[in-house]
């Protein structure tokens, strides 16, 4: 699998120096950002990245979780007519958001082509919960691109305060549970009470990649 050397740990004189560690199962471990320590492997930044950084726009970083210590930091590229967001790393992958949620990957090595989540979104925005469909396009074995079909029960599970290092988020923490005749996969969401904004997440991307975990930077 390639996922840009692992994405070892790298060094920014960012106003924030965070970072994202791989996100457990265990949804209680909801303190994710870690000291945040460039070491002597640390990546040359990608100069397009550092100009959006530079010039204010919205951070998150993003953990892998198969992979212990791969974790890398985006920032918000371009928001379309839609409110769909292109968000791009430090080491040139991208993401497709929409508010907190992925609609595609790139550059991950077992990518999500395109997702429609949205049904999911609107419980999370209504802080209510149901029954939804999800749908998810990967490439398949025979190089063609395939849509996967899924039921999603999303629940709410609990109040959780999250660190966000600038201040503390009130947040519901919801669990989204889908699944389809050959595949299951269980999402967190951690929705802030008063915005309905997603402040950290774990999303499941593709069989071979697994989940990542997603968490908001304040600026």
């Amino acid at each position: 699998m390639s996922f840009t050397t692992a994405l070892r740990p790298f060094g920014l004189a960012l106003t924030l120096i965070a970072g994202l560690t791989a996100c457990s199962s265990d949804p209680d471990n909801s303190n994710l950002l870690a000291d945040f320590i460039g070491g002597k492997d640390a990546i040359e930044p990608d100069e397009t990245f550092l100009a959006y950084e530079a010039a204010g726009a919205p951070e998150l970083i993003m953990s892998l979780q198969s992979i212990p210590n791969a974790f890398t930091a985006f920032v918000r590229q371009t928001t379309n007519a839609k409110g769909e967001e292109t968000w791009i790393s430090l080491d040139r992958l991208s993401l497709g958001m929409k508010d907190g949620m992925i609609i595609a990957t790139r550059g991950l090595g077992a990518d999500q082509l395109a997702a429609d989540p949205y049904q999911t979104l609107a419980a999370l925005k209504a802080g209510r919960n149901g029954i939804t469909e999800r749908f998810i396009t990967h490439i398949n074995g025979e190089s063609q691109a395939e849509i996967l079909a899924f039921r999603c029960s999303v629940t709410f599970q609990k109040q959780a305060p999250v660190d966000l290092g600038g201040y503390t988020a009130n947040t519901d923490l919801y669990y989204e549970d889908c699944r389809n005749t050959q595949t299951k996969f269980r999402n967190f969401f951690w929705v802030e009470r008063d915005s309905r904004q997603l402040v950290q997440s774990r999303q499941w991307i593709s069989e071979n990649l697994g989940y990542v975990a997603l968490r908001t930077l304040p600026r």
